[in-house]
């Protein structure tokens, strides 16, 4: 059996390829595509990087995603790993499907050395014949516009201009260079968000064909983890000010919750989104036009510029 590993970043189409899996995962079944996640309940496989985190001898660092993992200790994290490999190995022995998928942006944000890549790889070499890592990137001055939203919905309550300066940090190539170094040129699938570069001019239809999965007759979900609009985001700031925003278990703390329903109907008045001026545009991708370049030059040579 073959594997092939979503690298997903966040706020680049992540979730709505998580959602796409989850939702026709018997349909792709039938097509010879093993689709399982150690915990349903999350759309990212933590289980992937937590593992070659163990491997590693490190741990779970933020403290939010210990809680929704239910790490209350390093044993914890052992145990975990330790069932996650008897869970696989056992999906492994009786799957007929010829190809594994997996998708975590928690690969992205964690596996992040040379010495977590390997270990990654090493576990999914074991297992497979062939492992195959796909990364979507997207332009820089769409991901930190998007990116404040997800800063506000964990709790931020900074304006927009003091995460553009302390954010404004995107660099895909330094991310690239270890996994191109450990895994290699020919394993690493680089792919674009930009329309003109997606096949079908859509997110899932191009990770289809990169996965050689048949499109037709499978369900689409709606967009998932959208930008928040203007009103969500002044209602959260202010409310991340006041009250918990999150309980022991990772999610949203109740009195947030209700705090946020019930006031929700103020913050639709505003329902436009967040709009960079085209000056902050231009200064964020000539920010980041060195490492741009580099990636362009070693896997977009066909393009005149990345984004």
């Amino acid at each position: 059996m073959k594997a092939l590993i979503h690298i997903g970043i966040p706020k680049s189409g992540t979730s709505s390829i998580q959602a796409f899996l989850a939702l026709n995962r018997d349909a792709l079944a039938a097509q010879g595509v093993l689709y399982a996640r150690f915990n349903p309940t999350h759309g990212s496989q933590f289980e992937l990087p937590v593992t070659a985190l163990e491997a590693c001898g490190d741990t779970v660092g933020p403290e939010l995603e210990r809680r929704r993992l239910g790490f209350a200790s390093r044993a914890d994290q052992s145990t975990y790993v330790a069932r996650y490999r008897d869970f696989l190995d056992r999906r492994l022995q009786t799957a007929i499907q010829p190809l594994f998928i997996a998708s975590s942006e928690h690969i992205h944000a964690w596996i992040d050395t040379p010495e977590r890549i390997a270990a990654l790889d090493a576990f999914l070499r074991q297992r497979f014949t062939e492992v195959q890592y796909l990364v979507y990137l997207r332009p820089q001055d769409e991901l930190i516009a998007s990116s404040y939203s997800e800063a506000v919905r964990r709790g931020a309550s900074y304006d927009f201009q003091t995460h553009l300066t302390k954010y404004n940090r995107l660099n895909h190539w330094q991310r690239l260079k270890p996994w191109r170094a450990v895994v290699g040129r020919s394993r690493l699938s680089v792919r674009l968000t930009c329309r003109d570069a997606l096949a079908g001019g859509a997110l899932v239809a191009d990770f289809c064909t990169a996965a050689g999965i048949e499109l037709a007759g499978l369900r689409i979900p709606k967009r998932a983890n959208t930008a928040l609009s203007q009103g969500e985001l002044a209602l959260r700031r202010y409310l991340n000010r006041q009250l918990p925003v999150l309980g022991r278990d990772g999610r949203l703390h109740p009195l947030y919750r209700l705090a946020l329903l019930t006031l929700r109907p103020v913050a639709a008045l505003r329902s436009d989104k967040l709009q960079l001026s085209p000056a902050e545009r231009a200064a964020i991708l000539a920010e980041h036009q060195f490492g741009n370049e580099k990636i362009r030059r070693r896997f977009f040579a066909d393009r005149a510029r990345l984004f």
